[in-house]
């Protein structure tokens, strides 16, 4: 089968993936455009009661953990953690925060949901909702190194818009907008998130590079020349530093000084990129694992308590794109 033929099997795989009975009313232009996203209904969600014990959360204290699952169709189930107050769904105030985690297996708290397991149960204390979904691509289907990414990346795109449905869903009186916090590859999703539904109001960029195929060519090898040039044309439209631009929602951006998988220029360009955006970023004397840093996660905490104590104040600032 040719490389076209198997672009055009995979975008009708994807399309069926995230069929459902209507358009989602949230998407942007761009998401529109580049991101296709019909809604799962949300009788499919299924949530599993977890022991904060088992996930090893010290302290968890007056917490709900759930792994949910949420079946897109006969191939696919989204699935991640949930972390909401003892009370359940809110009658109103808390907000729905997402987090997007670095690659990595479990064996590695770093470089798996588990190292926001224990931020999200703080913020859920507080009475927000968090979600960590597991993720698909590049978690558990890595990047082919070819233009057959896409239908991937999108797909990722939308089952982090699938927790974001999950997030909105477990509140009464729905709030206007989210928060999303993304470390590596989960950052650059995390972009792409925002930049495809208006739900997302605030993002925490932690560590990420600003092109796809800098860290593809990791999992993947793609030989110079024509093939990785063809690669770089055909991901340009979703790669983090093409929809850093269309932001203009507050951004924080979090890297480390001593990274060992960011170069400084790179993630001075993504920064530079985000010319709309209210953004401020922050360098710190840390390696690429920026959760295991105190202080990098007590300022991280700062600044989104801030803008939440903002949101709450004047509900006008939520409801901006």
């Amino acid at each position: 089968m040719s490389v076209v033929a198997r672009i055009v099997c995979a975008c009708v795989l994807m399309a069926a993936f995230f069929s459902c009975e209507k358009n989602s009313s949230f998407a942007t232009e761009t998401g529109s455009r580049l991101f296709p996203f019909n809604p799962v209904s949300l009788s499919r969600l299924v949530l599993a009661p977890v022991d904060p014990g088992k996930i090893k959360l010290k302290d968890p204290g007056p917490v709900r953990v759930y792994l949910y699952e949420m079946k897109v169709n006969a191939q696919y189930t989204a699935r991640g953690y949930l972390f909401e107050g003892e009370s359940g769904a809110l009658e109103k105030g808390g907000h729905p925060i997402l987090f997007g985690h670095w690659l990595g297996g479990i064996s590695n708290v770093d470089s798996s949901e588990r190292e926001f397991f224990a931020e999200a149960a703080a913020f859920a204390r507080e009475g927000n909702v968090c979600a960590i979904p597991l993720g698909h691509h590049p978690w558990m289907e890595s990047s082919t190194g070819t233009a057959e990414d896409i239908p991937l990346v999108i797909g990722q795109v939308n089952d982090y818009r699938i927790a974001l449905d999950i997030l909105f869903s477990r509140f009464r009186q729905k709030p206007a907008k989210a928060m999303v916090i993304g470390h590596d590859y989960g950052a650059m999703f995390s972009i792409l998130t925002a930049a495809a539904d208006t739900r997302v109001g605030a993002l925490v960029i932690m560590a990420p590079v600003s092109h796809f195929y800098y860290w593809n060519r990791i999992l993947r090898s793609i030989p110079e020349g024509p093939v990785l040039e063809a690669y770089k044309e055909a991901m340009l439209p979703y790669e983090p530093i093409t929809l850093v631009r269309e932001l203009s929602i507050p951004l924080l951006f979090q890297y480390g000084e001593s990274d060992e998988y960011v170069n400084k220029a790179d993630g001075l360009s993504l920064i530079d990129a985000a010319v709309m955006a209210q953004k401020e970023a922050r360098w710190y004397k840390a390696t690429h694992s920026l959760t295991r840093y105190p202080v990098i996660t007590a300022d991280r905490k700062a600044w989104v308590d801030t803008l939440f104590a903002e949101w709450s104040k004047n509900p006008q600032l939520q409801a901006q794109k």
